[in-house]
């Protein structure tokens, strides 16, 4: 059920949280080659969002992005609603409509969400992509530790330390269930949402856009702030892409210098697309030619062969 107080929207929920298992665990386990709701893992509770425009954390290409505070009945012990009236992220898929007659130019368009059947298989390839980006991202630093620990000299830098937001899929229902600890049974949810853990509240840190989705190096110039995690980020694909056998590896690295969001996993053209609308597979079949070596990639120690950067011009490929 709905309940809508001045710009505050309430909602009961199931929260079913995004699980953090090993790269090797879910390549070998077919169960667990994509994220499922888990009935075990569903916890009941109650998501307040703030819908005013003025407070929106921001809309991208594909979601919008408000303020919520999330409670659960039986809280879990740690992670993504471990605490009352936690502040996180709510997220949600949105498409554009433009006036009749006129162009598609930035800007001139109304945001509207998608009906629950057309929402929910969206915010499943989102929920998806973290559930994998986060493994993928730490089989780079299972790599990264295990080379340091083997070599005789340290490197000659510090390792930044990044890890994806907590996160959770979000399912609301016409009706809450009589008893918090029975799930709803028989009744089809009417809403979705990508809930995460809030970056960056009310301490100052920044948001950066590392590297685009549209590119396989840092997006940021020397001289800016996050330079350094930005090629230590594009070290992390360079890893990825060759102990993958250059069938992945992730992009759109963004968030700020602890936490990360929004990813996406490009994949290879041979492989099958379950990673999201931002996979842009053309990207991965190039990265050799693409992806500039840095200071990371280069130490001995990690022992990653260095990538030829091409010049010629790559197939222009849409979002």
């Amino acid at each position: 059920m709905c309940v809508l107080v001045l710009n505050l929207q309430n909602e009961n929920i199931h929260f079913f949280p995004i699980p953090k298992r090993p790269l090797s665990e879910i390549l070998d386990e077919p169960q667990y080659h994509t994220f499922c709701l888990d009935p075990d893992a569903c916890y009941n509770g109650q998501l307040t969002i703030d819908i005013s425009s003025d407070n929106m954390l921001g809309a991208g290409g594909f979601k919008t992005a408000h303020p919520g505070w999330l409670t659960l009945f039986a809280a879990p012990d740690s992670g993504l609603g471990s605490c009352p009236r936690e502040k996180v992220a709510v997220k949600r898929p949105f498409h554009k409509i433009f006036p009749p007659g006129s162009s598609k130019a930035p800007g001139k368009y109304v945001i509207r969400q998608y009906a629950a059947a057309d929402e929910l298989p969206k915010l499943f390839r989102e929920a998806n992509v973290l559930y994998w980006a986060g493994p993928l991202l730490e089989f780079a630093y299972d790599y990264i530790d295990h080379c340091i620990a083997r070599s005789t000299d340290p490197p000659p830098f510090t390792i930044p330390r990044l890890h994806f937001v907590k996160a959770g899929l979000t399912l609301s229902y016409s009706q809450a269930p009589s008893d918090p600890n029975q799930k709803s049974k028989g009744c089809s949810p009417r809403a979705g949402f990508l809930l995460e853990e809030l970056i960056g509240d009310d301490d100052g840190r920044n948001f950066i856009k590392y590297i685009h989705n549209m590119d396989c190096n840092p997006l940021l110039d020397v001289d800016e702030f996050g330079y350094d995690i930005a090629t230590f980020l594009a070290c992390t694909q360079h890893i990825q892409y060759v102990k993958t056998g250059g069938l992945a590896f992730i992009s759109d690295y963004q968030g700020d210098a602890e936490i990360l969001t929004d990813p996406q996993v490009l994949t290879h053209p041979q492989g099958k697309d379950i990673f999201g609308d931002g996979n842009i597979e053309v990207k991965v079949s190039t990265f050799q030619t693409k992806h500039v070596c840095n200071d990371y990639c280069t130490w001995s120690g990690f022992g990653l062969e260095r990538l030829p950067a091409g010049s010629a011009e790559e197939p222009e490929a849409s979002q």
